[in-house]
């Protein structure tokens, strides 16, 4: 598909066009409870993706395509949560309230402009409420979007790692798109896919540059309105299809927040560095290739979460018509984590992480 070529080589040409700016605004901090690299890289990967989204959709109304005002929606109410993350990128004070008050926004609009509100989770009863209350399922799926594009930030610490599991979960929606004959959402979540792949391989292994808040919470906020659609569009896809997608960066958030509120006593918003794929860099990566350098040792880290992703996206690929194995999934996916957490945290991580 051009299109998809569009996507790719305008991402991956702007990219590399940030690269040559290096503006210090643009550069990400070397200090902090959460930062694993010692180089100055750009983090402001999340430009070369929205921008690549926009020339994909003068390309869609060039040719005319049916789906074209969807796809300039799409892009419409990515604006708010995109700026909110950029002006986090460029000027390092807009606080995580914030950022979430513009991916609420972003959910608002997509409700009206694309009635992406959600009308049901596959849960009785609270399917009724979203179905006959506006407002209700307004607030909801703002809520839920938000929530997602905070999700994907929070894994966003390591070279690939938030890419890498996003490109699995657009490429993921893609199939069911094509499987349910959905082509506008087929196009939609294969042109987001190429565009991430353009930020991918200047990102990946080496880290030259970074999603930043801008790439990674509008890129959730995608990831979260894609799941909306498909569901609301197409009644045979379980609501709990792209829950168990999304469920690695759900549930670190989800048990990030207990974790920081009620293990810790402490602000959820505030930023801490154990996250699992924190602890997985210090207790199995670190000490395993110490004689490796920072630049590429980071990207080893990686592959651990992308197979925590692929433990959610097998089953959701198989079970995406049936709600209860697709829960009992979830329900899988959460205490695997839990136990795989609790071990490295204790310092009895398994063998077969190990590498030995």
């Amino acid at each position: 598909m051009p299109y998809l070529l569009i996507a790719f080589m305008s991402s991956f040409l702007l990219c590399l066009i940030l690269l040559r700016i290096k503006h210090k605004s643009h550069l990400d901090k070397f200090e902090g409870i959460q930062k694993f690299h010692n180089w100055q890289v750009p983090r402001t990967g999340g430009i070369a993706i929205f921008l690549s989204l926009i020339f994909v959709c003068i390309a869609f109304f060039i040719a005319k395509k049916d789906f074209s005002n969807k796809f300039l929606f799409i892009i419409l109410s990515c604006i708010p949560v995109f700026l909110g993350g950029i002006a986090e990128d460029i000027t390092k004070k807009v606080g995580a309230k914030m950022r979430l008050a513009c991916a609420f926004l972003s959910g608002m609009v997509a409700c009206f402009l694309l009635e992406a509100n959600l009308l049901r989770i596959d849960i009785p009863y609270f399917d009724d409420a979203l179905r006959s209350i506006f407002i209700f399922s307004v607030i909801f799926t703002s809520f839920a979007l938000a929530g997602v594009s905070n999700a994907v930030n929070i894994i966003d610490g390591f070279n690939g790692l938030a890419s890498g599991v996003c490109i699995l979960v657009f490429l993921s929606y893609a199939y069911v798109s094509f499987l349910v004959g959905d082509i506008f959402l087929l196009y939609l979540n294969l042109c987001i896919f190429a565009s991430l792949m353009g930020f991918f391989l200047w990102n990946y292994p080496f880290g030259n540059i970074f999603l930043g808040d801008g790439g990674a919470y509008t890129t959730g906020f995608l990831a979260g309105l894609s799941g909306v659609l498909i569901v609301n569009s197409h009644p045979q896809v379980s609501a709990w299809f792209p829950f168990l997608l999304l469920m690695y960066p759900i549930w670190e958030t989800v048990f990030s927040i207990w974790r920081r509120k009620f293990a810790r006593s402490f602000s959820p918003f505030k930023p801490d560095s154990i996250h699992l794929h924190t602890l997985i860099y210090r207790r199995i990566v670190k000490p395993k290739f110490r004689k490796i350098k920072r630049r590429l040792r980071n990207s080893l880290t990686s592959p651990y979460l992308w197979i925590m992703q692929i433990l959610c996206t097998i089953p959701a690929l198989l079970f995406w018509r049936h709600k209860l194995l697709l829960i009992l999934s979830c329900i899988i996916f959460m205490i695997l984590y839990a136990w795989l957490y609790f071990k490295i945290v204790k310092f009895k991580t398994p063998k077969i992480l190990k590498l030995k």
